[in-house]
């Protein structure tokens, strides 16, 4: 048997290694945030802007997609063919709207008029991007595409249809899904860092 002493010695020995230990993991937990304007904090920050500002130009680059594929399709004309009458409009006022709307990019004009349609029904409207004030005052030869939402649908006769304005407009809609991803990917992964954060700060308060 081991004297008494040589016990208690290493009974010693082994609670002052089990206290160590218990300390290191307690500073570990109790690691304090790097102060402002060390090097980890001052590192930090600039990640957290520079991935703010890359989210913001990936959205700047999706809405200008999105605004050209818009401006396209209403520069691309409708088809008069596809009309289901025919009628003689008469503008009254135009009121120009731009040059950034839910139309795109550009300048046009929302103008209200009286149409007399070749069935004898006569209706007054207000279309988007059909007519101008040029037409004030004059008859304008103009087809009906049916209703969309609140508002008819006009096609000119003296506007062709140009579709591959409208091709190219899809074009740039489609390309715009790719940054919109990216987009959504990147704020939810900085909503989560946030998150994070919000909850290291939490723990060691």
């Amino acid at each position: 048997m081991e004297p008494h002493d040589d016990r208690i010695a290493k009974r010693l020995a082994e609670i002052q290694t089990q206290e160590q230990e218990l300390d290191r993991e307690s500073a570990q937990r109790s690691t304090p945030e790097p102060d402002p304007g060390s090097p980890v904090a001052t590192r930090r920050d600039g990640g957290t802007l520079r991935s703010a500002a890359f989210l913001a130009g990936v959205v700047l680059l999706t809405a200008a997609l999105i605004g050209t594929a818009v401006t396209l399709n209403r520069m691309a004309g409708r088809d008069i063919a596809d009309a289901k009458r025919l009628g003689q409009a008469a503008v009254t006022s135009c009121t120009r709207h731009g040059p950034i709307t839910n139309h795109g990019f550009g300048y046009w004009q929302r103008c209200t008029a009286t149409i007399t349609w070749d069935d004898g029904q006569v209706t007054r409207t207000t279309a988007d991007a059909v007519f101008t004030p040029n037409d004030i005052g004059t008859k304008v030869s103009v087809g009906d595409l049916g209703n969309y939402r609140t508002s008819k649908q006009l096609a000119r006769a003296d506007t062709d249809r140009r579709p591959w304005l409208a091709w190219i407009g899809y074009t740039a809609g489609a390309l715009a899904l790719v940054p919109g991803i990216a987009a959504v990917l990147l704020l939810r992964e900085l909503l989560r860092f946030r998150r994070r954060s919000a909850r290291s700060a939490g723990s060691l308060s």
